[in-house]
């Protein structure tokens, strides 16, 4: 089923946050977007290569039958799983972070990276389970919780686990734990958190302090406006600079609140980032031009900066390492230009 740009986000905004917030073109086939007058998401994604500091972890095998905690629940995983279908593209980039790599038979058709993961036409809203068994999962991972594909696979007695979006770094922390003991890579989990914490304070460091107290706008659909409140694991990589997100008090209750032309007008934020490049083709040049827009202070400064679709689908530690140092430099670059 074809399903809108508002479809998707509003999906999001019901806890039905899935990768298909992305096109159907890989980020990676897209290629980065530049955007005049701002810094290129090309670290986003970057063939070939881990996230900075990460290196193949070290294979671990603790003793199973596990239990592990999952969002439909306490999970039994009975052996280590050696067939995983990953149908969320940020626990397909955990998984090989962590050194689960070669367990994966599969992935959904979002997954980016890496390139070599094992891409499929699904996307996790699949109708029956039956599609998977082709590929004889013994473990099979949704970035949500559908009802009826988890009570099939259930049935078949193939465990399930939803690792739903996270909502601050911690929760990132908790998710490389999890599936580090579901997979039998508690070491190379551990690894990977270390590495992620210390890559994150880096970039924050290197900003000395530029944007504290800025505001900003993250556009997740240029026709209806929809965005992401502080409350999100997108507005948790601001927030580390101590970045103001115009859309909280608009929320209501909402981490993915749909505003209005008008209201970004009155908050005339001082830097905006459009993460619709892919699905939708905004860029710097198209925003500038919509009504009115032509005198937000982040227009005049030319802090207006296109990422890749996925810096507000994907809460993988690859994504978020990548977009975190990007930011880090365009508030350096916006500071030294002020």
């Amino acid at each position: 089923m074809k399903r809108t740009r508002a479809t998707i986000v509003f999906a999001i905004a019901c806890s039905l946050f899935v990768t298909c917030a992305v096109s159907s073109a890989s980020p990676r086939a897209a290629g980065p977007v530049p955007v005049a007058g701002a810094v290129s998401s090309a670290a986003i994604y970057s063939p070939g290569v881990t996230s900075p500091g990460v290196t193949s972890p070290a294979v671990t095998s603790p003793a199973f039958p596990v239990s592990v905690k999952s969002g439909t629940g306490t999970v039994r995983i009975p052996s280590r799983p050696d067939r995983i279908l990953s149908l969320s593209a940020s626990a397909t980039q955990m998984l090989y972070e962590i050194g689960a790599g070669s367990q994966v038979v599969g992935v959904d058709k979002y997954s980016a990276w890496p390139a070599s993961a094992p891409r499929t036409k699904f996307t996790g809203y699949e109708t029956s389970a039956e599609d998977y068994l082709y590929l004889k999962p013994d473990l099979v991972i949704f970035a949500f919780s559908s009802a009826t594909l988890v009570e099939q696979l259930q049935k078949l007695q193939i465990p399930v686990l939803v690792i739903s979006p996270a909502t601050t770094i911690a929760n990132v922390d908790s998710q490389l734990a999890e599936l580090g003991e579901a997979t039998g890579h508690q070491t190379g989990a551990k690894s990977v958190q270390s590495s992620f914490a210390a890559d994150i304070a880096s970039a924050v460091h290197s900003a000395n302090g530029d944007g504290r107290g800025t505001t900003y706008y993250i556009e997740l659909d240029p026709t209806n406006y929809y965005t992401a409140t502080s409350g999100t694991f997108i507005g948790a990589e601001f927030s580390l600079f101590g970045m103001r997100d115009i859309a909280d008090p608009a929320g209501h209750g909402s981490q993915y609140p749909q505003i209005s032309p008008e209201y970004i007008l009155r908050e005339d934020p001082d830097y905006v980032f459009l993460a619709d490049t892919v699905c939708c083709g905004a860029n710097a040049a198209n925003f500038a031009r919509r009504p009115g827009f032509s005198v937000l202070k982040a227009v005049r400064l030319h802090h207006v900066v296109g990422v890749n679709d996925s810096v507000g689908a994907q809460w993988g530690p690859h994504t978020m390492e990548a977009f975190v140092s990007l930011l880090a430099r365009v508030l350096r670059q916006g500071a030294a230009s002020s």
